[in-house]
């Protein structure tokens, strides 16, 4: 025989041997795998979100109105370097605005203690303790909302917020300046 007949019973039989090696892994079972259960699943399921102001300000809104049924809110909550409160409250039948600014600080449990900073109204520098309580006896707040006027500071208990989810709120960063606003969710234990 001549070499080229001999080359060419090689290739061929080198061809036939790939397409039954290919033709036998397809044919082969895949890995078995076994799913978890979900009561064999332990632990609890976590889930970091990083944030903009600009993303929270649009949730807080939304957030705001729902819990409030849609009603007209007298107060905007807008996150800048600061958390900023802007109102109006009524004095002898008039609308006066109202800012106020507060520092955020996160707690070890994942709450925030909002320090007051500055305050306005309108013109006017009235003390902080009194506007404070006046804002906590006017102003329609969520239950998980603390302002307690002695120490001049705003306790948001995230950890008491009802979400329609399965999930409890724990901030781990909130540095507004650098807009570092992490935000961790985890499953709550059933």
């Amino acid at each position: 025989m001549k070499k080229w007949k001999w080359l060419f019973i090689g290739l061929l039989s080198v061809n036939l041997l790939l397409v039954v090696i290919i033709i036998g892994l397809i044919f082969q079972p895949a890995d078995e795998v076994t799913p978890l259960k979900s009561g064999e699943i332990e632990g609890d399921a976590e889930l970091t979100i990083l944030a903009k102001k600009e993303d929270l300000n649009i949730l807080i809104d939304k957030y705001l109105k729902r819990e409030l049924n849609n009603q007209p809110l007298n107060y905007d909550i807008t996150l800048t370097d600061v958390v900023q409160l802007d109102g109006t409250i009524e004095v002898f039948g008039d609308d006066i605005d109202i800012r106020m600014t507060f520092t955020p600080e996160v707690q070890d449990n994942g709450d925030i203690v909002l320090e007051q900073e500055t305050l306005s109204i309108g013109k006017i520098q009235l003390p902080v303790k009194t506007v404070l309580r006046y804002v906590n006896n006017n102003f329609n707040l969520p239950e998980w909302v603390t302002i307690d006027p002695k120490s001049e500071s705003v306790y948001v208990a995230l950890q008491e917020m009802e979400l329609q989810t399965d999930f409890n709120v724990k901030v781990e960063k909130f540095d507004l300046e650098n807009d570092d606003i992490r935000v961790k969710l985890i499953s709550k234990k059933e």
